[in-house]
């Protein structure tokens, strides 16, 4: 059973992380040529005061 996991800051929506799961799930699925019940997606969301892009924090970015 493929786990996938998605790290990410918190500003997606509820409604994003369902698109982005299912269109994940999906991709994967055809990929191991797995039914998409064998597929788990894990979405973890960090604030943004544990993410850096560039050298700097997320919170510290303008």
């Amino acid at each position: 059973m493929p786990v996938v996991t998605i790290v990410g800051n918190p500003n997606i929506s509820v409604e994003n992380r369902r698109e982005m799961v299912k269109k994940v799930s999906e991709a994967v699925a055809e990929a191991y040529n797995l039914p998409i019940e064998a597929i788990t997606v894990l979405v973890e969301a960090l604030p943004p005061e544990s993410i850096g892009v560039a050298g700097e924090l997320l919170i510290d970015r303008k």
